[in-house]
């Protein structure tokens, strides 16, 4: 195997989706945590991007509840079939974080739905770069996924060869001082945060990006 991207794309994404979808069927007419957090934080998204979309639940429900213009990438293509078929609304297409096929400064909200802890370390890189090209200033970053004391990997259970990576990817943008996390909340899929479970925790960050604050012109100057 070269990759966990090809993995994902050639099969391991479909795969992914059909061992989830029950659970996404049961929670599909609950409210989206994320929905909630930017209600919470007072966020109306008006264009989004989600990384890692699945079949849309979570974007269909960004544009009920917001009125915005939703965008989505996957690597399956079973999830994205289905997705176009069950809501008209968003445009959804198959796609993986590292080459976003949108320009410059496109959306005022962009996602990260639960698919770093997959994604190549190799490409993290280009993954941070891609997603800050596509963000337009002032513009918010919201990443869900594992939230362990350390970075560490995991073999992967279902395909030899593959692991899942945790660390606290909000970290790949909070270094850069035009980005600043606003909101942070940390569970386990049981909706607890297990303090002797670490392998187990999950945060939703959000971030805001404003390069106009990054770097403040001569703070400590004399007063003339």
């Amino acid at each position: 195997m070269n990759s966990q991207k090809e993995a994902f794309l050639q099969s391991e994404g479909n795969q992914w989706f059909q061992r989830t979808k029950e659970l996404r069927d049961k929670l599909r007419n609950e409210g989206d945590e994320i929905v909630t957090i930017l209600q919470a934080i007072d966020c109306q998204p008006q264009k989004v991007l989600e990384i890692g979309c699945s079949r849309g639940d979570r974007l269909n429900a960004m544009n009920k509840v917001f009125g915005a213009e939703c965008y989505g990438i996957d690597p399956s293509k079973v999830a994205i079939e289905i997705g176009k078929s069950d809501y008209s609304n968003i445009t959804t297409q198959i796609g993986t974080a590292d080459d976003l096929p949108f320009a410059d400064n496109c959306f005022d909200t962009i996602i990260f739905g639960f698919c770093l802890y997959l994604c190549d370390r190799s490409d993290l890189f280009k993954i941070a770069y891609e997603a800050d090209r596509c963000l337009q200033n002032k513009g918010t970053l919201i990443i869900k996924d594992f939230y362990p004391p350390f970075p560490y990997k995991n073999t992967y259970p279902h395909l030899e060869g593959v692991h899942a990576y945790k660390m606290d990817h909000s970290k790949m943008f909070g270094w850069h001082p035009a980005y600043e996390e606003v909101f942070n909340i940390v569970s386990t899929d049981s909706g607890i945060a297990l303090k002797d479970e670490p392998n187990l925790k999950i945060a939703i960050t959000v971030l805001r990006k404003n390069t106009q604050f990054a770097y403040p012109l001569e703070p400590f100057s004399a007063e003339s």
